[in-house]
């Protein structure tokens, strides 16, 4: 009996000191991620008082110098473009996350003992202590801010919040639950593909969205091009950051971490109506073509031959028949198109729709809208399909054209390691 008593106060004591242990990894953690926000909501108004192609790169280098030991110069850099990149990562994400350590750790145990998994048990420990930790309120972090410099001018900025959430409602949520993500960054342009995006009708210099293929996080993003307004781009990089220390109530959605933004895009959807629809031609949209095309040239329609309905019905997208054209100026992109060259173009057109009409003779500016480029087309859904050539269009695709300056740094960097 007395040895009994002996083992269970022995329990009750190991007991002790792990839930004294754990409360005291909780206290330390929600004190650490306190600090961890208020440094991320500095950084982010840092990121936000730089105004892009007007703040000088010696000016921003003077704001964001107290980074220093969180920043890192992306290769290459010179005087004429340059890259700062800043992380701020939260004290277990930092631990949990460790490059490669869970997994050399399983590779150490496939080698010593000739074992043959996918998975081993330390990144099952990794999920199991990350889910545990998450189940108790805690949020592991990080946030990378992006700031890009052309010419000595401020010319692209961007800011990347990665917070791991739970829903505790949800009972589709495993393990550690998903990654919440939220992100505002400065693109050259929009990828024109065989449509502009609805939303640029209303707003060209600046898209609200999610991507199609996160099935295990919660992914909102926002991006606009250097050319936008100075208080949108302020808008479009407000963020909660208070998601990164909530407990009671975490955030969950893109609406939780990005409400402005994302309030602003469910009203734009309202807007748009269908999500394929193609805004009709305008000036502002050959200038939003000019901007994203990666290929434009002029050329004049010799001949035009029907092929009849071809594959890709099933797409909604047929091929009606082949355009026969002399090349007369290239504008952008397209280095192999000269001026005298002979091509052939593909037609095509949604298969429910009417047949083009094309003329031989008639002059058109040409565009080829896919990234990377797959060669000219005419596409009968796409804005401005039968642009003709003439001063005033020549000029709208022009002024867009000077917007479009190249590629900007994206936010690998801030990948999610879970």
């Amino acid at each position: 009996m007395a040895k009994a008593r002996t083992l269970l106060g022995r329990l009750l004591t190991v007991v002790a000191i792990l839930c004294a242990s754990l409360c005291a990894v909780l206290l330390v953690g929600q004190f650490e991620q306190q600090v961890h926000r208020r440094r991320a909501e500095l950084l982010l108004a840092d990121v936000q008082s730089l105004e892009l192609r007007k703040t000088s790169w010696k000016e921003a280098q003077i704001r964001i110098a107290k980074w220093g030991s969180n920043s890192k110069l992306d290769a290459p850099c010179d005087q004429h473009t340059c890259t700062l990149r800043i992380s701020l990562d939260d004290w277990i994400y930092g631990i949990i996350f460790r490059p490669d350590m869970f997994t050399r750790l399983d590779d150490y145990l496939r080698w010593r003992f000739r074992l043959a998994y996918s998975e081993g048990p330390f990144m099952h420990v990794q999920k199991a202590l990350l889910g545990l930790y998450v189940r108790a309120g805690a949020h592991p972090s990080r946030v990378v801010a992006i700031i890009g410099m052309r010419d000595g001018i401020v010319w692209n900025k961007g800011f990347w919040a990665i917070i791991a959430t739970y829903a505790r409602t949800d009972p589709g949520s495993v393990g550690a639950g998903y990654p919440l993500l939220a992100s505002a960054e400065t693109v050259p342009g929009f990828d024109a593909g065989s449509q502009v995006a609805p939303e640029l009708a209303l707003h060209p210099d600046y898209r609200i969205g999610s991507p199609s293929g996160c099935d295990t996080c919660i992914y909102g993003w926002t991006k606009y091009t250097p050319y936008a307004d100075p208080a949108d781009v302020h808008r479009l990089l407000q963020m909660d950051l208070s998601c990164l220390t909530r407990w009671l109530h975490p955030c969950l959605t893109q609406a939780d971490i990005m409400p402005i933004p994302w309030s602003q895009h469910m009203a734009d959807l309202s807007r748009i109506g269908e999500p394929d629809s193609q805004p009709a031609c305008s000036p502002l949209l050959m200038e939003i073509l000019g901007r994203d095309s990666p290929s434009i040239v002029t050329g004049q329609i010799l001949a035009y031959r029907e092929s009849g309905v071809s594959d890709g019905v099933q797409s909604g997208v047929v091929q009606r028949g082949v355009a026969r054209v002399r090349a007369l100026k290239r504008l952008k992109g397209v280095v192999d198109w000269n001026a005298g060259d002979i091509r052939e173009v593909p037609v095509s057109s949604k298969w429910n729709s009417d047949l083009p009409q094309i003329r031989a003779g008639s002059q058109l500016i040409l565009f080829d809208g896919s990234s990377p480029p797959q060669g000219m087309q005419i596409y009968m859904g796409q804005a401005c399909p039968l642009l003709p050539l003439n001063e005033a269009n020549l000029g709208f695709i022009k002024r867009g054209i000077t917007q479009e300056y190249g590629p900007v740094p994206n936010m690998d960097g801030a990948a999610v390691p879970w």
